[in-house]
């Protein structure tokens, strides 16, 4: 019988598989015309997040990237879209920038640190409206 994984093992996994950047580059890749994508839950995305950030929560990623799933959103339908992600820490984030890459996305960075870094590099935090 195989060695059970962690979620370290997994956060690790993708680490190896995607790009990184770190939050004082987000700004730049901004200005070059890349979204931030937050997976974090919509509570967690609530109390703030990077500001233009769209939230779809890591949990139903893969279904709002599907083009052939009826409850996709239009927002992730074009594969050559740049996206920053975003999530607490960035394993969550790291983990579903894996996931998009192998659905067809060419333009995925992971921000590395998450919101926890943002938020102690003293970078601007939005509180998103309730809409």
């Amino acid at each position: 019988m195989s060695e059970e994984k962690t979620l370290m093992d997994f956060v690790n996994q993708a680490k190896s598989q995607i790009h990184e950047i770190e939050v004082l580059n987000v700004e730049s890749l901004l200005d070059e015309g890349y979204q931030v994508l937050d997976v974090r839950e919509p509570a967690e995305f609530m109390s703030g997040t990077i500001e233009g950030a769209l939230n779809i929560p890591r949990g139903i990623l893969e279904a709002a990237a599907d083009r052939q799933y009826a409850g996709r959103r239009e927002e992730l339908m074009d594969r050559d879209k740049k996206w920053l992600l975003l999530c607490a820490s960035s394993g969550r984030s790291a983990m579903a920038a894996a996931v998009m890459q192998q659905m067809g996305f060419k333009n995925i960075k992971n921000i590395n640190g998450g919101i926890n870094a943002w938020k102690a590099a003293e970078l601007a935090v939005k509180i998103p409206s309730r809409t």
